[in-house]
């Protein structure tokens, strides 16, 4: 906790503010929770207008402050940034005693540790995208990991550029895709490149929206993988490396040999209320090598892995919507609940929705990772050997 600052600011009134920052417990793996209080001696506010404080365009109509400019949006945009990050606002206040708002975050900590990226040294990577900066940003990303970086505004330019190092025998490690771009946007691309050179350079799709109702005929289109802007340097490490270790596999392994990863002795509770949903789930898992248990609602899988005890269970694949106890309440549960490995243990929500909020409010209750349903072999094995072989060095 650091200690209250005071310090006075001048407007129409006299006043102070007071800063505290407060790390509190945090329910999020690799996340930290913090708290901000801030408060100070003024005008305070009346008990009606703090119920409506972050409603776009709200004000409070009083004469002392009538004269000051403002739109009335401030405090709705602060709320909006606040729960992107997995946080809250609370306001308390009083008419001429001063007012408090309590600040709770949550933000990634930097320490953690970050894999290997040896194998991506000197690696190209073409970036496109229509925008000039988000090229910049990217290729900013990829040479700072150590990767040769180029990038082209356009698909039309991306695929003679592509065709030409295909035919100079100096492939692209990889080729990053807006996915909305205008003339030939990032699936045609893709389609495109798959024609010219066919499956030997991996494809990213790069998007702020939502691709969960394209994924089907993205995957089709011949892409490889997805990410989401803004670019974060930890998530494209991620899934580069992801994409050098498979062409490693594949390169390391004859021909008809068995590719997939062997993860023969970890064991996996399976969290799926669906029957049909929790079968399926179950082969597909199954087939990697280890040992799949099922719950078939939150309160079986918070028994079971208590029952069980610390260390019993590698990695929890838990649905979200669910009878008796929903996944994010099983997993708040199981956080919560001081077993030795309940902080450590790998939550990874299966759901089928893939919007943002659906990712944040996984987060938020704890959860480690979100993957989208149907099941998708690729991103299932990558995740699984992310986050089994992450907790395998923490169990040592």
């Amino acid at each position: 906790t650091l200690t209250p600052t005071l310090f006075p600011y001048t407007t129409l009134f006299r006043s102070h503010l007071q800063l505290e920052l407060t790390e509190k417990k945090s329910s999020m793996v690799e996340y930290g929770c913090y708290e901000f209080v801030i408060s100070d001696d003024g005008m305070g506010m009346t008990p009606e207008y703090v119920e409506r404080i972050f409603e776009p365009f709200s004000r409070a109509e009083d004469s002392r402050i009538s004269k000051i400019e403002g739109t009335g949006l401030g405090m709705a945009i602060a709320l909006n940034i606040a729960r992107k990050m997995s946080g809250d606002i609370h306001v308390e206040s009083k008419v001429n005693e001063g007012s408090k708002f309590t600040v709770t975050v949550y933000l990634k900590k930097q320490d953690r540790e970050m894999p290997d990226t040896g194998r991506l040294l000197a690696l190209p990577v073409l970036v496109v995208d229509d925008d000039r900066l988000a090229c910049e940003a990217a290729c900013a990303v990829l040479d700072d990991i150590g990767m040769r970086s180029e990038w082209v505004l356009g698909g039309r330019e991306a695929v003679t550029r592509v065709v030409r190092a295909h035919e100079e025998a100096e492939d692209f490690f990889a080729v990053i895709l807006d996915w909305k771009m205008p003339d030939m946007d990032g699936l045609e691309t893709a389609r495109q490149i798959r024609r010219a050179v066919g499956d030997d350079v991996p494809i990213i799709i790069l998007s702020a929206y939502d691709w969960s109702s394209v994924e089907t005929e993205a995957r089709q289109a011949g892409v490889n993988g997805f990410i989401s802007k803004p670019l974060f340097k930890s998530r494209l490490v991620y899934l580069l490396k992801q994409l050098a270790d498979d062409e490693a596999a594949e390169d390391d392994v004859p021909d008809g040999a068995d590719a997939e990863q062997d993860f023969s002795g970890r064991r996996i509770l399976l969290v799926e209320d669906n029957e049909i949903n929790r079968e399926i789930a179950e082969e597909v898992i199954g087939d990697f090598g280890v040992t799949v248990e099922t719950a078939v609602d939150g309160k079986q899988a918070v028994d079971k892995f208590l029952e069980m005890g610390a260390w019993y269970y590698d990695l929890i694949f838990m649905d979200v919507q669910m009878p008796v106890m929903n996944g994010y309440e099983a997993t708040k549960a199981i956080r919560a609940s001081g077993q030795e490995d309940a902080v450590e243990i790998p939550i990874v929500a299966m759901t089928a929705n893939a919007f943002a909020e659906d990712v944040t409010a996984s987060r938020k209750a704890g959860m480690s990772e979100h993957i989208t349903k149907p099941l998708d072999i690729g991103q299932l094995k990558a995740c699984m050997g992310y986050w089994l072989d992450k907790n395998k060095r923490r169990k040592k």
